[in-house]
């Protein structure tokens, strides 16, 4: 999957922190006390793989019971999920200080973070759609989008400037964690109808509190895509050492020619939704967009492999065929080049699921297999220290 290049890239690659806010601080405290419950045998990756494994758990759960993103879930699932978040959030914070503590640091363990953060990014979409009732239609589409492609461009800012800006200094990712903590409890204490109930006060058309949840959140997205953007346009030719830029290539047209992959998803997404496909949508709504947001997963975890192994970003346009062919295959018959759909709409909906999560694995397994053997690491193990004594016996 990486061939001799990436692999020395990988090898070579110091991880550097990113900015920390005040919350971050405070919890520092909390995340410092909880590292030394874990058992010292647990390898960091494994702390990540646990955390992102209940809080997919709690999602799954949640969304057996509000399928439609519109249905009352009992009060508690609110807690459960909330709970899931905020274990998941934690463990994701401890999986840096486990490494250190044990010694385990190694590129694969970033690279693993980012990957798991991807992925849990549209769990918590989803997750948080049910919880605030959103219905189908555009909303869930553009929480799950937004949120998603602001993941992708600061992994691309990254890529592109070697600094990852995942905030403004004042409200970052565990900020943006908590909050959808909160809106789960809020959900739980004051009831599901909390989300859904309109202002109490006097607005030009009806406005519920989603609609402003959602709002805030796509307006965030965009200034954080603002600030992205900007950073990669008015980075210097030299903004990476040359010993930190390897073997990528680097460019301002090439930046925005990488924006084009996250375009297309985008474009193809809102047709399926949207499109003659909408009966199907509307009935299984997960079977739309959660193979969208793996779309997106995809394309951001590849982004992040490719910084950190300092090659060139190639976008696999892969994942976007197969999607053409679907939308093909539903658009055909109302614009008159098919009689009938070539498969039945449902039926391509749910082989392209499978095509895209089998892909995305068989990328993953293949980096991390690669990664694992070229540095001489177990993905959920740590490997014992061999003495130089031991090495001459």
């Amino acid at each position: 999957m990486l061939g001799k290049k990436a692999l020395e890239g990988i090898a070579a690659y110091k991880y550097k922190a990113g900015s920390y806010t005040y919350l971050d601080n405070v919890l520092n405290h909390f995340w410092t006390a909880s590292v030394q419950l874990l058992p010292i045998w647990m390898a960091p990756n494994l702390v990540t793989m646990i955390g992102t494994v209940v809080m997919m758990f709690t999602t799954v759960v949640q969304l057996y019971f509000a399928p439609h993103f519109s249905e009352i879930c009992p009060t508690w699932v609110y807690v459960l999920s909330a709970l899931g978040l905020f274990f998941y959030q934690t463990m994701d914070a401890l999986d840096g200080k486990q490494a250190r503590r044990t010694g385990a640091s190694s590129p694969l363990g970033q690279l693993f973070d980012h990957g798991c953060d991807a992925v849990c990014t549209v769990f918590n979409v989803l997750s948080a759609a049910a919880t605030c009732q959103v219905g189908v239609g555009l909303r869930p589409y553009v929480a799950l989008s937004s949120v998603s492609i602001s993941f992708y461009l600061a992994q691309w800012e990254e890529y592109h400037t070697g600094v990852m800006s995942c905030g403004n200094g004042f409200f970052g990712v565990t900020e943006g964690q908590l909050t959808l903590v909160a809106v789960h409890l809020l959900a739980a204490v004051f009831g599901a109808g909390f989300w859904t109930a309109e202002l109490p006060f006097a607005t030009p058309f009806p406005v519920t509190m989603t609609d402003v949840l959602i709002g805030a959140l796509v307006a965030s997205n965009v200034l954080l895509a603002y600030g992205n953007i900007s950073n990669v346009l008015r980075a210097a030719p030299d903004a990476i050492p040359r010993d930190e830029l390897g073997n990528k290539h680097i460019s301002k047209p090439l930046a925005l020619f990488q924006l084009i992959p996250i375009g297309i998803l985008l474009v193809l997404g809102s047709l399926w939704i949207c499109g003659p496909d909408a009966v199907n949508y509307e009935n299984y709504p997960v079977l739309f967009l959660f193979p969208i947001g793996i779309g997106y997963v995809f394309f951001s975890t590849r982004m992040i492999v490719s910084h950190m192994c300092k090659i060139p970003f190639t976008p696999q346009l892969r994942v976007i065929i197969p999607f053409g062919f679907v939308i093909f295959n539903a658009y055909g018959p109302s614009v008159g080049i098919l009689s009938k759909p070539l498969i039945p709409t449902i039926l391509a909906s749910s082989l392209y699921v499978v095509f895209i999560v089998l892909v995305y694995l068989h990328f993953v397994s293949g980096v991390v297999k690669d990664i694992c053997d070229f540095l001489n690491i177990f993905l959920f193990k740590i490997k014992p220290v061999t003495t130089e004594t031991e090495k001459t016996k």
